[in-house]
């Protein structure tokens, strides 16, 4: 039984939602219909033109609260929207914030255990060039390493640019969306 007054109470919340013109309508003029039989009078009293006139003095009342009601309904959804559009701008920003520090513990992890080793690199090499000067071979192994570190050194530094564009251009998608 629950279930079938819950189904029915989401069926209707779906029509007032979908046609809120029409239950604004339904509740006037029933309201007018309502109020225009004569329950407790008796029947051969005949009503004229101007007695229904007079019982329409509360149908503009109900006209403003059935705008008051389709205003309150736009409203509704509007903010309902403003807020399932903020909770995907907090999921992108989390994602983003969970991305950049994925990113920073990788390039600090590359960074502390490559260049240590690198710099033990860089200063060898250093020393076997002012040994090994005049030995052209060796120059050249040399400008092989250097080279090779040189790009490690890059590789590193493009990661670390890479991030901070990526934080740059997903915050401009960001404010873009919100627009």
């Amino acid at each position: 039984m629950k279930k079938i007054v819950r189904k029915v109470l989401q069926n209707l919340k779906v029509v007032v939602d979908r046609y809120p013109v029409l239950i604004a309508a339904l509740v006037i003029y029933l309201y007018y219909l309502v109020t225009s039989l004569n329950f407790f009078g008796r029947q051969a009293e005949k009503r004229s033109f101007v007695d229904y006139i007079m019982q329409f003095d509360s149908l503009f009342f109900l006209w403003i609260a059935a705008a008051v009601f389709l205003q309150w309904q736009k409203m509704r959804k509007a903010y309902k929207q403003e807020e399932d559009h903020r909770h995907n701008i907090e999921r992108v920003l989390d994602r983003q914030e969970i991305y950049s520090t994925l990113i920073k513990d990788i390039t600090m992890m590359l960074q502390d255990n490559v260049n240590n080793p690198l710099a033990v690199i860089s200063v060898t090499t250093q020393e076997i060039r002012r040994r090994f000067e005049k030995d052209p071979e060796i120059m050249r192994w040399l400008d092989r390493i250097d080279g090779a570190m040189s790009r490690i050194h890059n590789t590193i530094r493009d990661l670390q640019a890479y991030e901070s564009q990526k934080l740059i251009e997903t915050s401009q998608e960001a404010v873009r969306k919100k627009s």
